[in-house]
């Protein structure tokens, strides 16, 4: 295989889903042996990464200072020095759902849902960008099948899905009963739904929250600083409860089930995926039907979860540049 020269835009990446989902590809992109220029704009993570490479002739990086609202036009924005390294590139990757205009093959990544299914000012001048970026790009990158629905019929031709689901048996973690979720102020995460129907569970005392904004006196509340702990403490229960309107990929749920959790979650197209044995679906905002689901799962006598495990192939993407 010819190495690459390959541009990675993680201009405006700093969730941790979308930081994890970098690394893999860069990574992977690295350990090919390609020669990689990281444009990125959030300090002190890249700030991290980039002192691993000081010496590296195959990893440059390149600080992007301009505001979010200028990334989908850093091409009127960047140096000429820095664009020339663009243009003589074999590809660009934009991580950050939209990109900028360059004369090479484009990849973007669609890695916010929210934006194509929400309308208020925010997420409805984000839809522009992506629908603008998916336009002018060679490719677009979806993780799973059922985020091309949200993208125009004209644009699905472009369409690359990296990500790759596998199915394998687990053994069931615990038999305790005891119920585990995620704390978050982000409305999408549905976290007042959440506690809605944990109020309705009778043993309170077997309810954990992971990382909840504030204390909430009817349950265990754990902080979390670390993937490792959060882990722990999902294995440490037998269901895992997630309340989310949308996701692109909606990772507690794979990891939660290969901790051999059961899992109780909205009957959504990013749960479509799911065996219906292991998983508990419920009507979306249904606060009764969350309840029963809990029960059921409670209930279950299952001594195995048929688990699934999500990767990405960036030798797709690779294999194209």
């Amino acid at each position: 295989m010819v190495n690459k020269k390959i541009v990675l835009n993680v201009c405006g990446v700093k969730s941790l889903g979308g930081l994890k989902l970098f690394l893999e590809s860069f990574d992977y992109f690295a350990e090919s042996g390609n020669k990689l220029i990281v444009l990125y704009s959030e300090l002190p993570f890249y700030k991290d990464l980039q002192n691993q490479f000081l010496d590296s002739e195959l990893v440059k990086f390149v600080y992007v200072k301009q505001k979010r609202f200028l990334h989908p036009y850093l091409n009127f924005f960047l140096s000429r020095s820095t664009k020339e390294k663009i243009n003589s590139s074999n590809a660009i990757i934009h991580y950050g759902n939209f990109g900028f205009k360059t004369k090479i093959k484009s990849f973007v990544l669609i890695q916010n849902v929210l934006p194509l299914v929400k309308n208020d000012f925010r997420n409805s001048l984000l839809r522009y960008f992506i629908l603008r970026s998916s336009k002018i790009s060679d490719h677009v990158l979806v993780q799973l099948e059922h985020l091309k629905d949200y993208l125009p019929v004209e644009e699905r031709n472009k369409i690359i899905e990296i990500g790759e689901i596998v199915e394998k048996s687990v053994p069931l973690s615990n038999t305790n009963g005891g119920i585990v979720c995620f704390g978050s102020e982000i409305p999408n995460k549905n976290f007042q739904f959440i506690l809605k129907a944990l109020k309705n569970i009778s043993n309170r005392n077997r309810i954990t929250i992971i990382n909840p904004v504030s204390n909430i006196k009817e349950f265990s509340c754990v902080t979390t600083s670390n993937n490792a702990e959060t882990m722990k403490i999902l294995s440490e229960n037998e269901i895992y409860f997630h309340a989310s309107n949308f996701e692109t990929v909606g990772l507690p749920l794979y990891e939660a089930q290969e901790l051999g959790l059961k899992v109780v979650a909205p009957s959504s197209p990013y749960t479509q995926y799911f065996d219906k044995d292991s998983t508990f679906l419920y009507e979306v905002n249904n606060v009764n039907d969350a309840v029963e689901k809990i029960n059921l799962a409670i209930e279950s006598k299952s001594k195995n979860i048929q688990a699934l495990n999500y990767s990405e192939n960036w030798a797709k993407v690779l294999g194209l540049i």
